[in-house]
């Protein structure tokens, strides 16, 4: 492999780096020293540098976007527009990784929320139960989230945050064994950022296919799950005097006869969140009228109730980057040290199933498992492969229904995808049944693993009936 621009452009600005006060990119050994840079200021960057802070001397998240002072959607973040949920276990690592931000949270607004008690839920043509659980939490605009998730960032003193940053390529050693830095534009000018480690969280715009080509490596291969699905989200003010038996709405499709649903999600300010979801095509419009007219024809009176009744605050937003989306890196036969991938840059599921900034976290303590053994060694392929093994129960749940409705689109599965494909529908056929209810949605918010499903009460009556429908086939 042939020296890439990269690596000359890295020995020009070492000068620059020294200035600066950049770190060398020489390996050290304390955890006081050495420099990790993260690409990407969202809530996966963000998880990331909070657990690079504990070994590293220097950590920089760069940004192509201008970080706002107040909580507010960013121009290159437009999914923030759009209902965000952290799953229960998001929840136990934020707590965790930044304590004192759950409190600070609910003193801003944001509900708490009790999952199976404070929420409206119609799935698989009935409505779920609702009891008491302790599957407690809040919530809260992503935008919210983030805001203080970079507060709390700042008060370390050896986290930096450089916006209005777009990196077009990565630096390199004289070999391309080992990546050094990344190169970016600032203000109309290049410049290399020098860094023992280089985190991708950028998202699904991820560009690190191309410079890993650039570097002479492969690109991954991909899988895609794409079951054509948009969303349509407008915010409005809770009614004066606005009285229910929920907090929460969750309208879920049904194949292949319900395609469309919705969420009214509340978050601070009093204010509801209201995102209708269309399957196959069958998109919410973003005008008024169509938007109404959509929450009318749902499953489910109370959206359009609330619709009806609330006075909006914003405009409607669509969004329609809805794919599932893997990049393999883990099968990949060579991989340059001192580079890492994790988030939407890996594997970007349907926002629907709420699963993204709770994988961040989950990617994060991966990391943090990692360097905490070495923080060498472990760095590059090695952990890929470590996360695409946590990656496989959010893939499973969130491709369970999405491959009925993609049809050509649903790409390649395993027998063991197929599988679990179909116990999952059967699973949630069951839903309605309070110890199958409780059981799944701790499984969806990635408490507790898969295998719960397959206690004998819940799995001994869906294997026969997959057994018996397979002979009656033949």
């Amino acid at each position: 492999m042939t020296s890439p621009k990269q690596a000359t452009s890295e020995e020009r600005e070492g000068s620059k780096e020294k200035r600066e006060g950049v770190l060398s990119s020489r390996p050290h050994n304390t955890a006081s020293a050495g420099h990790a840079l993260v690409i990407g200021g969202g809530m996966t960057g963000l998880f990331a540098a909070r657990v690079l802070a504990d070994y590293f001397g220097r950590v920089t998240v760069i940004e192509r976007d201008e970080l706002p002072d107040s909580p507010r959607p960013r121009k290159d973040v437009p999914q923030s527009r759009h209902v965000h949920v952290l799953l229960l276990r998001g929840v136990q690592i934020l707590r965790a990784r930044f304590p004192g931000l759950e409190e600070e949270l609910l003193a801003l607004g944001a509900p708490p929320i009790s999952w199976l008690k404070d929420t409206a839920a119609l799935s698989g043509g009935g409505w779920l139960p609702r009891f008491d659980s302790d599957l407690n939490g809040y919530s809260a605009s992503r935008y919210l989230l983030e805001w203080l998730a970079r507060k709390h960032l700042r008060r370390r003193e050896n986290i930096h945050f450089r916006p209005g940053h777009r990196v077009i390529g990565l630096a390199a050693n004289s070999d391309n064994t080992g990546v050094t830095g990344a190169v970016c534009i600032a203000d109309g000018r290049q410049q290399t950022l020098h860094a023992n480690l280089v985190v991708d969280a950028s998202g699904r715009s991820s560009r690190l296919p191309r410079w890993l080509e650039e570097l002479g490596y492969s690109a991954p291969p991909e899988s895609t799950v794409n079951a054509d699905v948009a969303y349509a989200t407008c915010w409005y003010n809770i009614p004066d005097g606005w009285q229910t038996d929920w907090k929460m709405v969750l309208l879920a499709t049904h194949f292949p006869d319900i395609s469309g649903g919705a969420v009214i999600q509340p978050v601070e300010g009093r204010r509801w969140i209201v995102t209708l979801v269309g399957y196959a095509g069958d998109h919410p419009p973003t005008d008024e009228t169509g938007f109404a007219e959509f929450a009318r024809r749902l499953a489910g009176p109370q959206v359009w109730e609330a619709v009806r009744a609330a006075e909006p605050l914003t405009g409607i937003s669509g969004y329609r980057r809805t794919e599932n989306h893997w990049r393999h890196y883990e099968r990949l036969k060579q991989w340059p040290q001192g580079l890492i991938a994790l988030g939407d840059a890996v594997c970007a599921f349907n926002p629907v199933y709420a699963q993204g900034m709770t994988v961040s976290a989950l990617s994060a303590e991966i990391l943090d498992s990692v360097l905490s053994k070495d923080r060498t060694a472990g760095l590059g392929l090695a952990f890929q492969k470590k996360l695409a093994k946590m990656l496989q129960t959010p893939w499973q749940l969130a491709t369970s229904d999405d491959f009925r409705w993609a049809g050509r689109n649903a790409g390649d599965a395993t027998f063991l995808d197929r599988f679990m494909h179909r116990y999952l529908e059967h699973v949630l056929d069951r839903i309605h049944k309070p110890d199958v209810c409780l059981t799944f949605f701790n499984v969806a918010h990635l408490i507790s693993p898969p295998a719960t499903l397959f206690r004998p009460g819940i799995a001994l009556p869906i294997l026969w009936k997959m057994m018996w429908g397979a002979l009656r086939i033949r």
